[in-house]
């Protein structure tokens, strides 16, 4: 069910506790006239007519107060969806790392397992280095994700020259690189389909999100347990 249709359907049963709030007592009086017998009992027992008015209002009205909560709230849920769907992609992923036959895929598998990696640039003669979470596989190459408007960028945008370092707690990764800017819409809306929750913060034609792939690019693997680091170029 996507989330614009539940929005719908949770609208319209809000209008129809909204409905039932106001107009409960009219109602309950319409359905005593349709049944003369019930209507003779209530008409009889005025107390039990009053009591129970009341609590179908006070029904309505809980109904009410929690369908304005869902409403305001479907994003959140939704998007708690997106990120344990992701989370248990993720556990595939790490799951079929493979130490000893490596690649690209076993690179981007190593960076979503430790899910912070850190990125170094130089800024003149200043090194500059920062966490990222963002890595993506598009189109046979390599992704990261940033802002157009970061530091980060410009710095990419003056010397593409760029370092990855992550680790898991045994396994370490340092991927040398060039960085290399694709402004195209399909390939930052695939990363933004893969990171949800950037969503409140970019958008594909926002003229802010860049997305780049990685060039020349050498990931070296090192390990507490290996006596010879691994190294794949893609």
């Amino acid at each position: 069910m996507s989330m614009t249709f539940f929005k719908i359907v949770v609208l319209i049963f809000l209008l129809i506790s909204l409905f039932g709030v106001f107009f409960t007592k009219k109602l309950l009086e319409f359905f005593c006239y349709l049944n003369f017998s019930y209507y003779k009992f209530c008409g009889i027992d005025v107390e039990f007519k009053i009591v129970s008015t009341k609590i179908a209002k006070l029904s309505c009205l809980a109904g009410t107060v929690f369908l304005i909560f869902m409403f305001f709230n479907i994003d959140k849920n939704f998007n708690n969806k997106n990120t344990n769907d992701l989370n248990k992609n993720e556990i595939t992923v790490t799951e079929t790392i493979n130490m000893e036959n490596i690649d690209m895929k076993t690179v981007y598998a190593f960076l979503k397992k430790c899910q912070t990696y850190y990125l170094a640039t130089v800024e003149n003669n200043q090194p500059r280095v920062r966490p990222f979470g963002t890595i993506d596989l598009f189109e046979d190459k390599l992704y990261i994700q940033t802002g157009k408007v970061k530091n980060v960028s410009k710095q990419m945008a003056q010397n593409p020259k760029i370092e990855i370092c992550a680790f898991d707690g045994n396994t370490w990764i340092r991927i040398e690189a060039v960085a290399v800017n694709d402004d195209r819409i399909e390939a930052k809306q695939h990363m933004l389909d893969n990171y949800p929750g950037l969503q409140k913060m970019y958008k594909a034609d926002d003229n802010n999100t860049q997305v780049l792939y990685l060039k020349d690019a050498t990931a070296t693997f090192y390990s507490f347990t290996q006596e010879k680091p691994k190294v794949v170029k893609f």
